[in-house]
């Protein structure tokens, strides 16, 4: 990960003896791939939506090179970054837009911990500046953000219909995470197929799993409202405890869900899932969770791959 080098070098710069000198940043990795034909000339008119590529500096001045791409599907703005990791593309996890201000939020994870990088950013014309903070495990450095608006020709993220079809068919998982009843049972593998019920824009389906060698079975659920793009997603666990979640999938890259409280041990438990849609036959899903309101730490991620 190339914000490893990144940390390196910050804790490098402020240290108390001579400081070295900071050699030449790395080149860029490859262009993620670029806006759909809407988002093309055309979009050229919205000051925000583009790709913007330039450099993520650190109090010290550190420099490393980011890439940041932001798109628009009727009302809503959706984007990705390939400043966490040097071989993929990270989505937003939220970007809100005020005229020419865009503020931003992504995380991801590393050998290093959570990484996690916020910005307060302002467009003037080709150029968009300003400042956040990069996080990586307990460490918090402030970085300004210096970035060019940059042409490009291929399409960004595959553009994955949000219908409910999507979820119908047989998925394989594979989930690595921490056992925390009621919310989890730990690292566990295991298939799952949804069946359209009907003309309806919901799908039903049985989980068969195995964790720590021992099969398990839940029954989950999911509807879409095409009109919002609002998802419902109920679970039945093996133990009996029974999760509600909202989704928003306006972003066809991503979904976010929070499940309803659920009491347990004298302690009120809630999960916060985002689900990364990588392509029409895989997904990428975190889970987090929070205690008695406080919180969300992280519990666990999975890979879903859909099966033909």
């Amino acid at each position: 990960m190339f914000f490893r080098s990144f940390l390196v070098a910050s804790l490098l710069a402020g240290a108390p003896q001579a400081r070295l000198q900071n050699p030449p940043p790395p080149p860029a990795p490859p262009g993620p791939p670029a806006l759909p034909p809407s988002q093309g000339r055309g979009a050229q008119a919205d000051p925000v939506a583009g790709n913007w590529r330039g450099t993520l500096t650190s109090a010290p001045g550190v420099d490393s090179p980011i890439i940041i791409t932001i798109a628009k599907r009727n009302d809503t703005y959706f984007g990705s970054t390939s400043g966490m990791t040097a071989t993929a593309e990270i989505p937003l996890k939220t970007i809100a837009v005020t005229g020419t201000r865009v503020t931003i939020e992504a995380a991801s994870e590393s050998r290093l911990g959570d990484v996690t990088l916020t910005g307060d950013l302002t467009v003037e014309g080709a150029s968009m500046k300003g400042a956040g903070t990069l996080g990586v495990g307990g460490q918090h450095f402030d970085v300004a953000f210096a970035l060019q608006r940059r042409p490009r020709a291929e399409v960004i993220q595959p553009q994955v219909e949000q219908k409910i079809d999507y979820f119908a068919g047989r998925w394989t998982f594979e989930y690595l995470g921490a056992e925390y009843p009621p919310l989890s049972a730990g690292s566990r593998t295991g298939a799952v197929t949804f069946t359209r019920t009907g003309a309806s824009t919901f799908v039903t389906g049985k989980l068969d799993g195995e964790v720590a060698g021992k099969a398990y079975s839940e029954s989950l659920a999911i509807g879409l409202d095409p009109e919002t793009n609002m998802l419902v997603f109920q679970e039945r666990h093996a133990n009996g405890t029974e999760l509600v979640s909202i989704g928003n999938w306006r972003s066809p890259i991503g979904i976010t869900f929070v499940t309803s409280p659920v009491q347990a041990n004298g302690k009120l438990y809630q999960l916060r899932r985002f689900i990364h849609v990588t392509s029409p036959v895989a997904f990428e899903m975190t889970e987090e969770f929070s205690i008695d309101g406080g919180p969300y730490r992280r519990l666990g991620n999975a890979h879903f791959t859909k099966k033909p």
